[in-house]
């Protein structure tokens, strides 16, 4: 008997397929790939005498701490998971079926979250292929209520649930944080970087209620906000906001370096970030305030033409990352929370101005292939965000005063 279950998916994920072996990347390569038990189990009763023992060569055992989604991982050969084959394709599933993939990678890219019930699913933007259907998408992303069926949505990733938590609960209201916030996202009668500034304030509104015991008032924090930015109250607000680029190529220069030092060899992630500090002069050993000549340069003649009209690019992204992160859920507080996605927004738009500086402008594809290679290389690194975040406590940066320099040009 087929079960169904309730569901909530941007309308994109259902036009998602593999492209396979015509990817320009592979999501065989660059991580760890780990074996459930389940598979663990199925791997040891293959009877072709050649894939045995080369199961048996390249499946390794956990043996430290197994659990049933991490019973085993695939050796790696210079990166590269041991059946990937030349032409990019899984030896496993050319010679054995898709039937003896593991969970890891018969569910890449996609993410399931049950939400207080609710099956919710999106695409990680560290595929190419979803990265492209994510972000190309003019008319913004769109979101769909119904009912599928259980089998579709393997391996839940994260499992929430917020009912019940009563006013005193700042989780109670996961559902409404992220409906507001993906609505003044998508709200295009602001640039985008005025939005994450509105966005901001409303965290930080939203944190000192929880911080001075007042959690009953979010509800009006949130619909105030979301009111406000409808009839227009938010325009012109930030003209006055500080330009402080010196504090934000200093921040990015120790973000940059910090993520070199933790990138597990991305090819792809390599050339952008070379093609990056080459337009900022930053590879040349350029003092900051050569950094900031060539970066206003870069921005006003490249980046900001391309961005007027591309901007439902990155509109996407973060519109998929609150989805994806279960944003606010995803920090132990709001304004963490918060902080987490401008590191990634500040992480990529300082890449998008080195580049154009370099290629003299941008384009669709060039986006794509930066922001799809920082995804695979940062946003699964749980280490690398770990540091970035200490970084950002550290130096006193945990504010909105900051914030909204790494945002504001």
């Amino acid at each position: 008997m087929t079960t169904m279950v309730d569901t909530l998916i941007p309308e994109y994920v259902k036009r998602f397929t593999c492209i396979g072996g015509a990817c320009e990347d592979t999501c065989c390569s660059g991580w760890t790939v780990n074996i459930d038990q389940h598979t663990l189990k199925k791997y040891k009763k293959v009877k072709h005498t050649e894939f045995k023992t080369r199961l048996r060569e390249n499946v390794v055992k956990n043996d430290k701490n197994p659990t049933e989604n991490f019973a085993a991982s695939m050796k790696l050969k210079q990166s590269r998971c041991s059946f990937l084959n030349e032409e990019n394709l899984c030896d496993i599933q050319l010679n054995l079926g898709e039937s003896f993939l593991c969970t890891t990678c018969s569910v890449y890219p996609r993410r399931t979250n049950k939400v207080n019930g609710k099956l919710e699913q999106a695409l990680s933007v560290s595929c190419p292929e979803a990265a492209r259907l994510v972000m190309l998408n003019e008319g913004g992303i769109s979101f769909e209520q119904g009912q599928d069926q259980k089998d579709a949505f393997r391996w839940i990733a994260t499992n929430i649930e917020t009912r019940g938590g009563g006013v005193s609960d700042w989780r109670s209201f996961f559902e409404e944080y992220r409906y507001v916030t993906i609505a003044i996202l998508q709200n295009r009668a602001y640039t985008l970087e005025e939005r994450l500034l509105i966005i901001g304030l409303m965290f930080g509104e939203l944190q000192e209620s929880v911080d001075t015991g007042k959690p009953e008032s979010i509800p009006d924090v949130l619909g105030n906000y979301l009111k406000c930015s409808e009839d227009g109250t938010f325009q012109g607000a930030f003209n006055e906001v500080a330009k402080r680029l010196d504090i934000q190529v200093r921040l990015c220069r120790e973000l940059v370096v910090l993520g070199l030092k933790h990138t597990p060899g991305s090819t792809r992630y390599l050339e952008c970030s070379r093609a990056m500090m080459a337009g900022l002069g930053m590879e040349d050993g350029a003092e900051d305030h050569q950094v900031q000549e060539s970066y206003e340069k870069a921005y006003s003649t490249y980046y900001l033409p391309f961005i007027q009209e591309h901007g439902y690019m990155l509109e996407n992204y973060l519109v998929n990352y609150v989805f994806k992160n279960c944003m606010p859920l995803d920090s132990t507080s709001l304004f963490e929370s918060y902080a987490r996605m401008i590191m990634h927004y500040s992480l990529i738009k300082i890449h998008m101005v080195g580049i154009a500086g370099h290629e003299q402008g941008l384009t669709s594809d060039s986006v794509i292939k930066l922001i799809q290679s920082i995804s695979k290389t940062f946003e699964h690194s749980i280490e690398y965000f770990e540091k970035i975040m200490t970084l950002v406590k550290e130096n006193g940066f945990m504010s909105m005063p900051y914030m909204s320099i790494l945002i504001k040009n």
